[in-house]
């Protein structure tokens, strides 16, 4: 976290280690699993020292909490790697589980699994909030080892695994034909994920928020399970780690399908850790544990992180809203546009920090690779493009396979339209000093006006530079643009 409160993600490293493996009934850690978690331990202990980490916050969750030798091993942890884990119970499990989703996914009512090795967390979450939640004492690991599927799956096994599954399901008495929508964390829903954009030629690597329907994921557990694990390995978007126990976790997401009537899965790649996180910085912040509006606090956070100018950029996103809302008749889109709009405003800068001359192509970048919660793929890469054309549209962008691929005419017609009146609002804080105290937009008689309340003396530069998108408004909405000033 900076001094002035943003935050951002500056290393990332995930390791499968299977600590649940191995234990059956005799509830013990196995001395091979024991030492894979410490190895990888170790790593994670030398790469804080390395990024001069101040506080480690960590956590151990089913396998330990299940195991008889679980105390010990968290006391070898300490001796081994310096690092002091903390059990936590299968109810607080849920909801840091719940809280990463929470704060990073546009959703108000779902069904979350927390899908790991040894066990799943389920939260019902209505209006935002958890209603229900239970932990499962299963995972893809242990029901792997328990009904043999690491290889080649008959039709026996199979149904064994589904009839232990759905038994374990049908104990949860709010779970079944909810009719919501599944949200999915863990890597066996983000291999999910990947799978089906490799399978779909998606063209955005990115698994958060991503999206598939129930048919969809049914046509991928079909092909998975008449697979063998050789077979499986081969799977596009599949982590060779996982092949040998993707069959026994997409059969509890396909059971999951089942049991609620959900119709789509929503896949979140922040969960425990991110949910670990905002507990701690919101709780350091003062601020509540659930975020109001994730996209206004990503956004905020990001403009921040970059040390924007924060007057400046607050100064556009009035201007454009003033102008969104008095031209509406002109642009005719709807309220969700008006937010990209403002997101585009807010951090229409942010690329200075990289190079001021090519500001607009490297804020594109920025924000096409941010970690803006509460927006769709496509609404991300239009706020992108918004940024891009900033000072003006670009045919690059539309040739641009990667987001020709997401974007198509009317998203275009959309981008050139906020583009414009980014680019207005810019013209009139060129100074940067806030000088048009108000702005009303109208339209009438064949022109559109701009009415400033300002003072033309000391904003003689602004009110020059604007009459330069005249011929770009014309273009865009058939009408001249009319200036009025109403001097302070």
């Amino acid at each position: 976290m900076t001094v002035n409160g943003a935050y951002n993600l500056v290393y990332h490293q995930k390791e499968t280690v299977r600590l649940s493996e191995g234990m059956g009934k005799n509830a013990m850690l196995t001395l091979e699993a024991m030492k894979r978690a410490i190895d990888t331990l170790k790593i994670f202990s030398h790469m804080c020292q390395l990024f001069e980490v101040s506080e480690i916050i960590g956590v151990a969750t089913a396998a330990v909490r299940n195991a008889d030798n679980g105390e010990s091993f968290l006391q070898l942890i300490a001796a081994e790697t310096g690092i002091t884990l903390k059990v936590i119970s299968g109810t607080d499990e849920a909801y840091l589980g719940f809280s990463g989703v929470i704060n990073t996914l546009d959703i108000t009512d779902c069904i979350l699994f927390d899908l790991g090795g040894g066990s799943t967390e389920l939260t019902l979450i209505k209006n935002r909030q958890p209603v229900d939640a239970v932990s499962l004492p299963f995972g893809a690991v242990n029901l792997t080892e328990r009904f043999g599927t690491q290889d080649e799956v008959s039709a026996k096994k199979l149904y064994d695994l589904s009839t232990h599954i759905m038994q374990e399901l049908n104990k949860v008495s709010w779970l079944k034909e909810l009719n919501l929508p599944l949200a999915g964390v863990g890597g066996t829903a983000r291999n999910i994920a990947k799978m089906d954009q490799k399978r779909k030629n998606y063209p955005f690597n990115k698994v958060h928020n991503y999206r598939l329907g129930s048919l969809s994921f049914l046509n991928l557990w079909q092909a998975l399970t008449a697979a063998t694990v050789k077979q499986r390995a081969k799977f596009a978007g599949l982590s060779k780690e996982r092949s040998d126990i993707i069959i026994a976790g997409t059969t509890i997401v396909k059971n999951l399908f089942d049991i609620t009537n959900a119709s789509r899965l929503i896949i979140s790649g922040c969960g425990v850790r991110e949910g670990l996180f905002f507990q701690h910085y919101l709780t350091r912040m003062n601020q509540p544990l659930i975020i109001d509006n994730i996209l206004e606090h990503s956004t905020q956070n990001m403009l921040l992180f970059y040390k924007a100018n924060v007057s400046h950029a607050n100064h556009l996103a009035y201007l454009t809203e003033a102008m969104f809302t008095g031209w509406q008749e002109l642009h005719d889109l709807d309220p969700r546009d008006q937010e990209l709009l403002r997101v585009a405003s807010l951090l229409h800068d942010i690329g200075i920090t990289i190079n001021f001359y090519d500001h607009t192509r490297h804020g594109a970048y920025l924000v096409e690779n941010a970690r803006l919660f509460g927006l769709s793929h496509r609404e991300q890469m239009l706020a992108a493009v918004i940024v891009a054309w900033h000072n003006g549209p670009s045919a690059k962008y539309i040739r641009n396979k990667f987001y020709s691929e997401f974007l198509d005419e009317s998203d275009w017609q959309k981008a050139r339209k906020l583009a414009l009146l980014l680019a207005l609002a810019e013209t009139l804080d060129t100074t940067q000093m806030g000088l048009v105290k108000k702005l009303r937009a109208t339209s009438g008689d064949g022109q559109a006006h701009l009415s400033l309340t300002v003072d033309p003396r000391t904003a003689s530069i602004e009110l020059a530079e604007v009459q330069q998108h005249r011929k770009w408004f014309k273009k865009e909405f058939g009408l001249d643009l009319i200036l009025t000033v109403d001097p302070l």
